[in-house]
């Protein structure tokens, strides 16, 4: 679990909607809306890749049991590289 909740970390950055950045399109479209209520929830705007970036504290305990409900404890482990793609070339 701890592994998880590492990888959700990372989707802090992981917006998803943004036309401008497109290591988003990577992310899971099963975690789409659990990370964009998340970023809502801590007051990151949908495309403000640096403050989920470095919120992702915060956005792991909002998103994390919404994206392994929506994806599976699998997918969610795919996440990772993922997001770790969108903050290093989105935020």
């Amino acid at each position: 679990m701890h592994f998880v909740t590492s990888v959700l970390a990372v989707l802090a950055g992981a917006t998803l909607a943004a036309a401008d950045c497109t290591a988003t399109s990577a992310v899971p479209t099963c975690a789409v809306p659990c990370i964009t209520s998340a970023a809502s929830a801590i007051g990151c705007g949908q495309t403000d890749y640096a403050c989920q970036c470095s919120s992702s504290d915060a956005l792991v305990s909002t998103a994390l049991n919404c994206v392994i409900g929506n994806c599976g404890i699998i997918t969610a482990l795919q996440v990772e590289s993922a997001a770790k793609a969108v903050c290093t070339a989105c935020a």
